[in-house]
């Protein structure tokens, strides 16, 4: 049995109210995030130039996104009050520029935390290409596919789209789910087998362990999202429009979540004493305690050398 569509005229002021308190969350946490990588910049230390800038990126697209439905609401619920139709003969008309504007800043931000997912598993990976080469073809995927939805949506005349766009757009959802998933994977894995090669060498444990906490937890909210905008998408399930509008915030938060926890995570390990970094971030000091024996055969210094610039650990 179909699912019953949710009214339209409720369904805009839900979608507005959701983004308006997410963004809420948001504005906080970003606000928050630029406060603390000012502390930690005179405090001497220098946070990734490109996550930052991409951060304040997000921030302006979220903002322009949420400021465009505010006045898209204004004028539905005001203006068109008394129009036939109601507000809805505004809100529900797609080829309105307000519309077009809104489905390109939401597919400019989906591109933006994909991107920003991308790099951040090239720097861990100690920026070697071969482990990020799936994620940016799926990155190109989803930027290709992306265009092709804002498009072809900016044509449409009702929300009821034919087969060929709704492949599209499932195609769109779809991928940003599997580069969801395959960037946090790679990205704990990484921090996974660092863990193991810094117990090899009595580097201490648990130095990574809360590093792929942190990247998993903040990645589920996000993740979750993806998946029922997929799951609606794919049923045509018009509560779909409600989940892309909290999509733009919540992206944006899911990144400043990671930036924050593992800046905050630092300067705490830090305070007892000097940071180590793997890739672009901050981890806490670990106490080496190695014995070389003297023998004939490799100098064991190399070795352990080679080992740990594997490792991607500072030392």
């Amino acid at each position: 049995m179909a699912l019953a569509q949710f009214p339209l005229k409720n369904m805009f002021i839900v979608a507005a109210w959701l983004e308006t308190c997410l963004y809420g969350i948001y504005f906080s946490l970003f606000w928050f995030s630029v406060y603390i990588n000012s502390r930690w910049t005179r405090n001497g230390h220098r946070p990734s130039q490109v996550m930052f800038v991409s951060s304040i990126l997000m921030f302006v697209v979220a903002t322009a996104h949420v400021a465009m439905s505010c006045y898209r609401m204004i004028r539905g619920y005001v203006d068109f009050r008394n129009a036939p139709g109601g507000p809805v003969s505004f809100l529900a008309v797609i080829p309105d520029w307000t519309h077009t504007f809104n489905d390109v800043l939401f597919t400019l931000q989906s591109l933006l935390g994909d991107a920003m997912a991308v790099y951040r598993c090239w720097i861990l990976w100690n920026r070697d290409y071969r482990f990020v080469i799936l994620p940016f073809c799926l990155l190109l995927v989803s930027l290709v596919s992306g265009a092709k939805v804002t498009t072809s949506v900016a044509d449409a005349s009702t929300f009821k789209f034919d087969t060929s766009l709704r492949i599209w757009i499932t195609l769109f959802f779809s991928v940003a789910v599997a580069q969801n998933i395959i960037t946090t994977t790679l990205m704990a894995v990484r921090l996974w087998l660092t863990e193991q090669k810094s117990m090899r060498f009595r580097m201490g444990s648990g130095a990574f362990l809360p590093v792929i906490r942190i990247l998993v937890e903040s990645a589920a909210l996000y993740l979750f999202l993806e998946i029922l905008l997929l799951v609606f998408s794919a049923l045509n399930y018009n509560v779909q429009y409600i989940l892309q509008d909290a999509m733009t915030p919540v992206i944006g938060i899911t990144f400043g979540l990671i930036m924050v926890r593992i800046i905050l995570r630092a300067q705490n390990q830090s305070s007892h004493g000097r940071a180590r970094t793997i890739g672009s971030m901050a981890l806490r000091r670990i106490v080496m305690d190695i014995s070389i024996p003297i023998e004939d055969g490799p100098d064991p210094k190399m070795e352990y050398g080679r080992e740990s610039e594997n490792t991607g650990i500072d030392v």
